[in-house]
């Protein structure tokens, strides 16, 4: 059995017997990987200072026959404070690690992780908007995961008029004209800059962001969640 230090980031913990947890942990260099994590529920463990939620720790583990990995040693290196002081942040933040988890189960890309880790500091930081950093982090996913939202143009025509409205088609991932949709010209524009975008607090210069994401948040999220493996 050899001994493995790894960066990772906690998308999961339950408990196991009187004082065990199984974690699922994704990491920087090996995808997503399951550890026990023996004894840290107890008051005195050494590991459960280095094993939180929102947080980026340094495991060492032992990486044997079986699936389950042990873990012998732990560090926090960074805790996103400010996730779990706001409920809706912390909801948000579950959210992301699940939507990771699905989509990691049987992919060891390490685009995941840093999308994942770009996602939870956007979501500390306490100037960027929910919404915002919802829509960017979900339409990475998509275009991580092949399954992108066709932006180029609607289903019923060549190209996105300036004066159009659309609503948008699940089945199809695309949006489409409507008389009376709920997205128009500048939504779509926004999502294209979104897609071009390496991190959420890049999109705060363009006017109206915060409306814009608002719109978009939902629709977005949907089509991920129809989308999990």
């Amino acid at each position: 059995m050899k001994q493995l230090a790894t960066e990772a980031i906690i998308l999961k913990r339950i408990n196991f017997g009187e004082a065990d947890r199984i974690l699922t942990v994704l990491t920087r260099d090996s995808g997503q990987v399951s550890m026990l994590a023996k004894g840290v529920r107890k008051s005195k463990s050494k590991l459960a200072g280095g094993l939180e939620l929102f947080s980026i720790s340094d495991i060492n583990y032992i990486d044997g026959k079986s699936d389950l990995k042990t873990t012998i040693s732990t560090r926090l290196k960074v805790h996103f404070k400010n996730i779990v002081s706001d409920i809706d942040k912390t909801m948000s933040g579950y959210d992301f690690m699940k939507s990771i988890d699905s989509f990691t189960q049987h992919s060891n890309e390490p685009e995941y992780f840093v999308l994942l880790l770009s996602g939870l500091e956007s979501l500390d930081n306490v100037n960027l908007p929910i919404s915002l950093v919802e829509v960017w982090f979900y339409l990475k996913i998509l275009q991580h995961n092949g399954s992108g939202i066709n932006l180029e143009k609607p289903l019923d025509s060549v190209n996105f008029s300036d004066d159009g409205s659309y609503n948008f088609s699940y089945d199809d991932m695309s949006f489409y004209s409507h008389k009376s949709g709920q997205f128009g010209p500048r939504h779509i524009k926004f999502l294209r800059l979104v897609e071009r975008s390496e991190r959420p607090n890049q999109l705060i210069t363009v006017t109206g962001y915060d409306v814009l994401s608002s719109d978009l948040c939902q629709t977005i999220k949907q089509t991920v969640i129809m989308n999990k493996a």
